[in-house]
């Protein structure tokens, strides 16, 4: 089953945009979350969408920052959607994890995401044994 998700952040006044879109691409159930904004985690429809969504259901969007605002944010629900074998679909980005160049499009953006907090966490590590260091001295 198709599922569409929009949402709309304070300043912002319609989802007609978004509504017609996502009907177009073949949604049959449509979330709606009003003044929530893009960096919150805690969005409402988006939760009660992901909990009705059952394997092989495909979660729709107009564009990537209606679902986050957050690359990282944006992976884990991806990863957590995949995890549960529920597919998704970007318009405006044309990613589509049902196609094969929208599975690999979403393995490379995770490999670099994941390449970036390893390499964050090194310096954290390097870091903490330099200060440890310093307090030997």
């Amino acid at each position: 089953m198709k599922l569409g998700y929009v949402r709309t952040s304070t300043g912002e006044a319609s989802l007609a945009a978004q509504l017609q879109a996502i009907r177009a691409a073949g949604a049959v159930r449509i979330w709606e979350d009003h003044g929530i904004s893009g960096s919150a985690v805690l969005k409402p429809a988006y939760m009660e969408m992901c909990e009705y969504a059952r394997p092989g259901d495909e979660i729709i969007v107009w564009r990537l920052d209606r679902l986050s605002r957050s690359l990282i944010t944006l992976i884990c629900e991806l990863q957590a959607l995949g995890e549960r074998q529920v597919e998704f679909r970007s318009l405006c980005e044309g990613i589509d994890t049902t196609a094969p160049e929208g599975r690999a499009f979403f393995r490379t953006v995770s490999a670099f995401t994941t390449f970036g907090q390893d390499v964050q966490r090194e310096r954290a590590e390097a870091e903490m044994g330099m200060g440890a260091a310093r307090l030997e001295e």
